[in-house]
C-alpha cells in the first residue's frame, strides 16, 4: 500500500540569511519560518549544526528543542562535542553527516564503513536515550550494510548527484538509488532521501521504492523568496504523494 512521504523542511538557509551580516540581525526569524513551514505541511524540521556555525547556531538548537511544533531532526558530524549537544537537547532524530570546513554544502555521503569504530558508541549512547539515528550515505549497498551493522534506524540517501546528472548517467544513478533502497528496506532500515531536491525532482523521487521521508531545504527557501514559506512548503507537500 502506498503511503504519504514525510516532508522534513531544512531551515538552515533561513539562518544563512540571518547570519550573513555576522549575526548582527535577528531577521529572518527562524522560529517564525519553522511555524510557517509546519502550516504549509512540514511534518519535521531539519537543522544542521555545523562546526563552523555558518548558519544554525547553538541557540537555535536550544530554542527549537523546546519550541519546534513537530519532530526535530538534527544533522551533525560524528564528533564527541556534537554527541554532548544531542544528549543535552534531545532532538527526535539525529542524522550523522560528513562535514568539511571548506565545502559550500555537503558534498556526498558519510563513509560509515571507514568510521564504524568511532561512530558505534555514539549511536549506542544516543539511541539509549530515545533518539533515532539515520546515516546520510551514498546509494551504495556497502554503506547500507555498514549502517545496518552499526544499528542505525534509517539511511538517508544523498540525492545531490542524481539531481545534477543528465541523460544515461542520471538513469544509472537512479538505479543505484533504487537498488540501495530495496536493500535497506530488506534489512529493516527506514528509507529517507535528501539533498538538492526541487519541485521537479520531488515529483520523480515519489517513485523511489519504500521511501518514507525526504528532507528539503535550499530550494524551498529560494521558492519562499517569491511565494512565501508556507506556500512554498505547501506546494512541495502536494508533490510528495
Amino acid at each position: 500500500m502506498k503511503h504519504k512521504i514525510r516532508l522534513g523542511v531544512n531551515v538552515d538557509h533561513v539562518a544563512t540569511l540571518r547570519q550573513v551580516r555576522g549575526g548582527t540581525t535577528t531577521y529572518p526569524n527562524l522560529l517564525d519560518m519553522v511555524k510557517k513551514s509546519v502550516k504549509g505541511g512540514a511534518e519535521q524540521i531539519t537543522i544542521h549544526l555545523r562546526e563552523d556555525r555558518r548558519h544554525i547556531q547553538l541557540d537555535d538548537l536550544k530554542l527549537l528543542s523546546k519550541e519546534c511544533p513537530v519532530a526535530l531532526n538534527l544533522e551533525m558530524a560524528a564528533t564527541p562535542q556534537m554527541v554532548v549537544y544531542a544528549k543535552k537537547y534531545r532532538p527526535d532524530w539525529v542524522c550523522l553527516v560528513p562535514e568539511k570546513r571548506a565545502e559550500l554544502t555537503t558534498e556526498g555521503g558519510l563513509d560509515v564503513k571507514k568510521g564504524f569504530k568511532k561512530m558505534f558508541p555514539m549511536v549506542e549512547k544516543l539511541q539509549r536515550i530515545g533518539i533515532e539515528i539515520s546515516m546520510f550515505i551514498e546509494p551504495s549497498i556497502e554503506q547500507v550494510e555498514a549502517s545496518y551493522e552499526l544499528g542505525a534506524d534509517a539511511v538517508e540517501f544523498h540525492t545531490g548527484k542524481w539531481v545534477l546528472l543528465k541523460g544515461p548517467a542520471k538513469d544509472k544513478e537512479w538505479k543505484r538509488l533504487v537498488d540501495a533502497a530495496e536493500w535497506a528496506h530488506y534489512l529493516g532500515l527506514n528509507v529517507h532521501a535528501g539533498h538538492g531536491l526541487d519541485y521537479e525532482h520531488a515529483k520523480l523521487i515519489n517513485k523511489l521504492p519504500h521511501l518514507q521521508e525526504v528532507n528539503i531545504g535550499h530550494s524551498l527557501v529560494c521558492y519562499a523568496l517569491e511565494n512565501g514559506m508556507q506556500q512554498a512548503v505547501g506546494k512541495m507537500r502536494k508533490l510528495l504523494k
